[in-house]
């Protein structure tokens, strides 16, 4: 079998409610020389069955135990295409959506990994705009997530980049899950790769209440401000490596936090502005 130009992860738990949908617009593409990896994650309702419905030959099915971050490991890693492209089980692609990231890639090889913007639906409907150039991507991550998780698409070697474990790539971290793409990515910068943002809705992303995010939004909430600190203090080094004169505003500054004249969040906004500036240096 000849390997495709991009591999569809999509991880599958419990979805048959919107399932045909996601399945209809991923298979509907504009773009089609694509392998569709869905591994269902231990479902109880008939997702497998409307899964093994689909007799299309770029469909791969992949059956795991109840762990969803194993099972979005498991998935990455059976990818053979050129560019790995996520996608989750409630979610719609736009009929361009692979074109347009493709093409992009392609024409930008310095870039890693890209995504998008959303068009939200359901319980809201809004469009989610993230930021374009791989700084402010960077410094965006200051503040959260600068990529909408499922609108990304990487090189295939970034995969690879992770540790092996039963010869799985622990792409996404088990200690952060409901928090684990934005780890990700911080775990991406750290390595150097490039990021990008495409100007242009790559997917209609659903808000519902049963959705994992709205369930468990402490756990997402301790787990995200667990890894901004870590990536503040990735972010502090890196400013003082490039300008040292910034020490001392920095040193000030984790004092003030350390009295509580100053709180995370100020302190993230200083670090914000600084990182804005010596990144432009």
């Amino acid at each position: 079998m000849e390997a495709p130009q991009i591999s569809i992860v999509m991880p599958v738990y419990n979805a048959s409610l919107y399932l045909t949908d996601s399945i209809c617009s991923i298979l509907t593409q504009t773009y089609s020389d694509f392998e569709l990896i869905i591994v269902d994650d231990g479902s109880i309702d008939n997702s497998l069955a409307i899964i093994k419905g689909y007799k299309d030959h770029r469909i791969r099915i992949f059956e795991n135990n109840h762990d969803y971050i194993q099972s979005l490991n498991l998935g990455m890693s059976k990818s053979i295409g050129k560019y790995i492209a996520r996608m989750d089980a409630d979610d719609i692609m736009e009929p361009y959506r692979l074109q347009a990231q493709y093409e992009f890639m392609e024409n930008n090889p310095v870039i890693d990994i890209c995504g998008g913007w959303v068009q939200t639906f359901g319980e809201d409907n809004r469009i989610i705009k993230t930021a374009l150039n791989h700084n402010d991507i960077l410094c965006q991550a200051i503040a959260g997530s600068p990529l909408c998780h499922p609108t990304v698409m990487m090189k295939q070697e970034l995969v690879r980049s992770f540790p092996l474990k039963n010869n799985i790539y622990q792409v996404y971290n088990e200690e952060y899950i409901y928090a684990e793409d934005y780890d990700c990515w911080t775990q991406l910068i750290r390595k150097g790769y490039r990021f990008a943002n495409i100007p242009k809705i790559l997917l209609r992303y659903r808000l519902s209440p049963h959705q994992v995010t709205s369930k468990k939004t402490k756990e997402m909430t301790e787990r995200t401000n667990k890894i901004q600190n870590e990536y503040l203090k990735y972010v502090m080094e890196s400013i003082i490596n490039k300008k040292p004169s910034f020490y001392a505003i920095l040193n000030e500054a984790m004092e003030l936090v350390n009295s509580h004249d100053l709180s995370l969040f100020e302190l993230r906004q200083i670090v914000y502005l600084i990182y804005v500036k010596v990144l432009r240096i």
